[in-house]
């Protein structure tokens, strides 16, 4: 009977980590294979696909903590439908990578894209409406593995698993927007994110001026770069020593500040706090992360006047610059728990001292 129970046991263990299974392969594929389409993929953050590590992350720390709570569907007798659509769902990521990179269906979408989309964007080179088209199978990959997390989720757990389980697919969703939004929308063209990127890059002026660099700023509207904020920035002691540059939503952290959000508002649901608490943690966590972007600003602006537009900027502001961002994000959940903790013992340990006091 022991044996019977923990043969049962492992197999619901099993079958609770099928949607994490279910991406090893597709991913593995990509990393082994990713000479095929947009080589060093794994290496980039923004338009990269550095980000699926966090999608993993996500999807480990979510499980984790819903462990006792997962009450899986399929696989019962009473329910055979359920489980062959589970099988099917769960061999899409790996159907989805085959198809889409040694098939052709990434050159379609390619091809669609510019086209139908980039043809009308008369004020883009031909060079950068071939970038912007080639991106677009890397967003429509994102917003595909979302889906189909989405969908296994669905058939493993019911609706009921949406409100466990939803974090990791929704990160990947909403950086499959951001991307989308990007390759359709270049630079500032897209307005309603666009308006934040002046603040953030006030506040990088304001900085580089305290700590001795000369700024200024203009705000330029072009058909091909749409209303973009310019910072230029000169070294007060090598004036020679200069940049330039536009600030567009993407580099001003509105696409952090959206993840945040997503992010906060699903763990902060299932936080057994007071909703006073929730609204601190959520504001005080959205302040880190904005001045973290201000921060990543400032970076950018010093690597360029010290070292260039060269390989040394475009490697932070490709990978380690929005690193820095959703690092922070997926460490503040674990830092708010650890406080809770912490407040929890500091507070038992002041309860039993008064009692002993008392006593």
């Amino acid at each position: 009977m022991m044996l019977k129970e923990k043969l049962r046991e492992k197999k619901e263990a099993l079958i609770k980590l099928l949607p994490l299974i279910s991406f090893i392969i597709p991913f593995l594929i990509l990393y082994l294979k990713q000479d095929v389409a947009f080589p060093y993929s794994f290496e980039a953050t923004w338009k990269g696909r550095a980000f699926y590590i966090f999608f993993i992350w996500f999807a480990i720390l979510e499980t984790i903590i819903s462990w006792e709570k997962l009450h899986p569907k399929a696989f019962k007798k009473s329910k055979p439908i359920r489980t062959i659509a589970l099988i099917l769902a769960l061999l899409l990521p790996t159907i989805y990578v085959i198809v889409s990179n040694f098939h052709g269906l990434n050159n379609l979408i390619y091809e669609w894209t510019k086209e139908n989309y980039m043809a009308q964007k008369t004020e883009l080179s031909g060079e950068e409406k071939e970038f912007f088209a080639g991106m677009m199978p890397l967003s429509i990959e994102y917003l595909a593995f979302a889906a189909f997390s989405f969908l296994i989720i669905f058939l493993q757990y019911g609706i009921d698993g949406f409100r466990k389980l939803s974090l990791a697919p929704t990160f990947l969703a909403a950086m499959g927007i951001i991307y989308t939004i990007d390759n359709l929308y270049p630079y500032g063209q897209f307005v309603p994110l666009q308006l934040p990127a002046a603040a953030t890059a006030t506040f990088a002026q304001m900085i580089l001026n305290l700590i001795g660099y000369q700024t200024s700023m203009t705000y330029e509207t072009t058909p091909r770069h749409g209303w973009t904020p310019i910072l230029e920035v000169r070294d007060s002691q090598n004036p020679l020593l200069s940049t330039r540059l536009g600030i567009a939503w993407p580099c001003s952290g509105v696409e952090s500040l959206i993840i945040y959000t997503l992010f906060m508002l699903i763990f902060l649901r299932e936080l057994r706090i007071s909703r006073i608490r929730k609204i601190i943690y959520f504001v005080i966590g959205a302040i880190i992360t904005y001045f973290i972007n201000v921060g990543r600003i400032i970076a950018l602006f010093m690597i360029a006047i010290n070292s260039g537009l060269g390989e040394e900027f475009w490697r932070f502001h490709d990978f380690y610059a929005q690193l820095i961002s959703v690092s922070w994000i997926a460490l503040y959940p674990l830092l708010i728990m650890m406080g809770g903790d912490a407040l929890h013992r500091i507070r038992s340990f002041v309860k039993s001292l008064k009692m002993r006091l008392f006593s």
